[in-house]
């Protein structure tokens, strides 16, 4: 139970986090970036709402991360309902993995990357792949544990 609640706390402490950078620094960023590059003005709102789309995927994991974390707290760690989260923050991780490239590709494509932009977005596309990779790992433990589990039961 302590565990969950622990996880929780850092899941809520993530979403605040989340919430300061979609909110305040990133608006406030591409807001100094317009002022800064007058011909890139017209990208402002195309990027707030790229940034937004994010966002909400990320705040999809956070959602299913909390699901998980309820699930531990009723002492049922090995559920199906574990397995199905994980495979959405696996599936979710991805295609926000995507969003970040195809990003990347259209500045690229435009000449528009700084070092900062490169770096920044190839941090986001190893923390997507990263979150991608151990969420399949741990959906594909968590259901052969619940797989298991279930043959014990079943044995006397």
């Amino acid at each position: 139970m302590e565990i969950s609640k622990w996880l929780k706390g850092v899941t809520i402490g993530v979403g605040f986090m989340g919430a300061l950078f979609f909110a305040w620094i990133m608006p406030v960023t591409a807001d100094t970036y317009r002022k800064a590059v007058p011909e890139l003005a017209y990208l402002y709102w195309p990027g707030m709402i790229y940034g937004w789309v994010i966002g909400a995927g990320c705040y999809w994991i956070l959602f299913q991360f909390w699901n998980v974390c309820t699930e531990i707290g009723r002492d049922n760690s090995f559920s199906m309902e574990n397995v199905k989260s994980f495979q959405i923050i696996s599936r979710t991780a991805a295609v926000i993995g995507v969003i970040w490239f195809t990003g990347m590709l259209f500045l690229a494509w435009n000449r528009w990357v700084n070092p900062a932009i490169l770096i920044f977005v190839v941090m986001a596309l190893f923390l997507c792949i990263t979150v991608t990779i151990l969420a399949a790992a741990l959906s594909h433990l968590v259901q052969k544990a619940y797989e298991m589990k279930q043959e014990n039961e079943l044995t006397i």
